[in-house]
């Protein structure tokens, strides 16, 4: 992981999440391949450098949900603990500072998984932006 996910993962593995997750189940990108649900899946979605200026200004995109096969209601309320652990707080990244984090746009949607089991997102867009 990079300095960001890095610091990333750090506010999503707090007590409230990880209660609701029944454990510190929080992955980057992928989650491993026989973790039983619920779990946090992060993973970037879009951005990079910004170029306007000589500082290392970056403006990146993340995708952060919470996954679970008990209800979308279960998905949504890990949502709401990943909401409250990202919105409008600062990440402590290392060799940067972290200057704006908010939720852009939320979603939600359910899979049916080839084992015939029902997989159910929640979660949201969050634009990070640091500088050096």
């Amino acid at each position: 992981m990079n300095a960001l996910e890095v610091g990333l993962y750090d506010a999503l593995n707090v007590a409230a999440i990880t209660a609701k997750l029944g454990g510190a189940y929080i992955y980057n990108q992928i989650a491993a391949q026989d973790q039983a649900r619920p779990y946090v899946v992060f993973t970037q979605a879009g951005g990079g450098h910004e170029n306007i200026n000589p500082s290392e200004l970056i403006n990146l995109v993340y995708l952060v949900k919470g996954i679970s096969d008990t209800s979308a209601r279960h998905a949504g309320e890990i949502d709401d603990l990943i909401k409250a652990a990202l919105h409008e707080q600062t990440l402590l990244v290392e060799g940067y500072t972290n200057f704006h984090t908010q939720r852009e746009e939320g979603f939600r949607f359910a899979e049916v998984l080839p084992d015939g089991t029902t997989a159910y997102h929640a979660g949201g867009y969050y634009r990070i932006r640091l500088d050096d």
